[in-house]
């Protein structure tokens, strides 16, 4: 009965755990939206303005928000993925104990 629940539980955890990677991957692909809109909008601004120097400064700010923000984003998703994993195996783990404690006493 134990290991049949055991068998459940790293079952319902290895969805959870596609489930937050497709989250990831939809968060990921949000940041990227945001970041090629900053991009956008900086050349945009940099078209109204017509300074090269502008253009350029104006770039590297947009590029670097968006690469704070995407690494953000995926500090966030690893540390999240990291803790999903290890439930699985602590299950796994727990579920082999209890078997040879059964099996081999």
């Amino acid at each position: 009965m134990e290991v049949k629940r055991y068998i459940e539980v790293s079952e319902k955890l290895r969805k959870l755990l596609l489930e937050a990677e497709a989250q990831a991957q939809e968060i990921i692909r949000q940041a990227e939206e945001r970041a090629e809109k900053m991009v956008s909008e900086a050349r945009e601004e940099v078209k109204t303005t017509g300074t090269g120097e502008a253009i350029d400064q104006l770039l590297k700010e947009a590029e670097k928000a968006a690469n704070d923000e995407a690494k953000k984003i995926l500090e966030e998703y690893d540390k999240k993925l990291s803790q999903l994993k290890e439930i699985p195996q602590e299950q796994f783990q727990n579920a082999t104990e209890f078997v040879l404690k059964r099996v081999i006493p």
